[in-house]
């Protein structure tokens, strides 16, 4: 009977590997609500909400607390844009902002929503 036990045991790694691989993906989160800055957020590229590449993370500026309150990314352009985290998601490949934030809206070229008068 201490085969079949025996057995499992090698391959129990096996059997549970791709589990493990996938840790790292995680459900798309606001950055600010996240206790520190990942580490893998420095070489994430920055997207819209519309799936257009903007640019790639350069830094995460965190508060007195260790967690994120904002973003800089250099643009595709070569602009420096720096966004609130609290206006961005990350889920651990990419981060999304939204695109009715100033910077965003005139890197992509729309006018920005104001109130009307």
């Amino acid at each position: 009977m201490s085969r079949p036990v025996f057995g499992f045991l090698l391959l129990a790694p096996l059997l549970f590997a791709p589990t493990l691989v996938h840790a790292e993906n995680m459900a798309p989160s606001a950055l600010n609500s996240l206790s520190s800055a990942p580490a893998s957020i420095a070489s994430a590229q920055v997207l819209d909400q519309n799936g257009r590449v903007l640019g790639k993370v350069e830094r995460v500026q965190t508060d007195q607390d260790g967690k994120p309150s904002a973003l800089s990314f250099r643009a595709n352009d070569g602009r420096l844009v720096v966004i609130a985290a609290a206006a961005t998601s990350y889920d651990g490949k990419v981060v999304v902002t939204s695109n009715d934030q100033p910077q965003i809206a005139a890197l992509i070229g729309t006018g920005t929503r104001t109130a009307a008068k």
